[in-house]
């Protein structure tokens, strides 16, 4: 069974530039491109700790390599060889040979069965779930008290930031103020909440049963809808590094509002590891988005490289950090 993609992001020639010390890997034969792999080396927290991890980016190849079966492993066994020695090493050049300590990461949508596939083969193994959390408004409102953080405020918020998620795994400041596009709530002068915000574009290519494709034919001539989807090219917010001070939980809705108002877009999404509900369970209206969308999970997926039990064990039982960039 093959599932079709979902939709298709926009942006990936223009992000490409963006990426944190990434390794591209290009799979071709006989003048046929049959895959692309895309590994980020990023510094990331463990719990309490810092580790240097290997981010797994895009991974995309051709279906003959993601089958499965005798003649599929016999096919592809120099394939195979290859991967494996990489990720059992964590090295990414032929001129290194040591077996490092670290690990790789990536997110994988179980219903996607080839990549499901192509995990398993590897290693890889499920340490936690995430799902994605919508926030839209028709007409975003104005609020005075939300703007773009200021550059000598940067020190400050990467502290409020390191608090919030103090204990969770794979915190980085790699995409934080990326483009300049981090923003803040402030009260009396003083920031109690803030939010980086990344404009992302993807568009709808399927929607499953009969109901999903006649949304897809509707929806572009629905002109008040179309503001929160519109499967030619739907435009949004993707976040991370969402922070508030205890005890101003209630003024997130206002933070959020004001982004969606600043930057003329009408939707954003918020990722949550499924193991704490700190986003989910704030007192604010998600909007219609939220109500309409699937509700499914991601599975965030390891392959460990000679790490200690207790950083192994630590990354399995601590919350997982979310990057909006890596995403999208």
């Amino acid at each position: 069974m093959v599932q079709r993609d979902l939709y298709q992001l926009l942006d990936t020639e223009s992000k490409i530039h963006l990426l944190d010390h990434p390794h591209f890997f290009y799979i071709e034969r006989n003048n046929k491109a049959l895959g692309t792999i895309t590994i980020c080396e990023r510094n990331v927290t463990v719990g309490l700790r810092n580790k240097q991890a290997l981010y797994i980016r895009y991974f995309a190849f051709d279906a003959a390599f993601q089958g499965s079966g005798k003649k599929s492993k016999e096919r592809n066994s120099v394939f195979d060889q290859y991967w494996k020695k990489i990720f059992d090493t964590g090295n990414l050049s032929d001129s290194e040979a040591e077996i490092k300590s670290t690990f790789f990461w990536a997110y994988i949508d179980p219903q996607n069965f080839r990549s499901f596939n192509m995990n398993e083969r590897f290693g890889f193994e499920t340490i936690g779930k995430f799902k994605t959390i919508a926030f839209s408004r028709f007409n975003p409102k104005h609020a005075s008290n939300v703007a773009i953080a200021l550059p000598e405020e940067r020190q400050e918020l990467f502290a409020l930031i390191n608090t919030f998620y103090k204990g969770y795994s794979f915190v980085s400041d790699a995409h934080i103020f990326e483009q300049n596009q981090f923003y803040v709530l402030k009260e009396n002068g003083k920031i109690v909440a803030g939010v980086q915000a990344n404009p992302a574009r993807f568009k709808i290519v399927s929607l499953p049963g009969l109901g999903g494709k006649m949304a897809l034919k509707l929806f572009p001539y629905l002109p008040f809808f179309k503001k929160i989807v519109n499967p030619r090219e739907n435009k949004f917010l993707a976040t991370e590094g969402l922070f508030w001070l205890p005890g101003f939980e209630n003024k997130v809705e206002v933070l959020l509002n004001g982004v969606l108002f600043l930057t003329n877009h009408n939707s954003l999404m918020i990722w949550e590891d499924c193991s704490v509900k700190r986003i989910k369970e704030l007192p604010l209206k998600w909007g219609m988005l939220q109500r309409i969308k699937k509700d499914n999970e991601i599975n965030i997926v390891l392959k460990e490289v000679n790490l200690p039990v207790d950083e192994k064990e630590q990354l399995i039982r601590s919350p997982k950090y979310l990057s909006g960039f890596d995403m999208t």
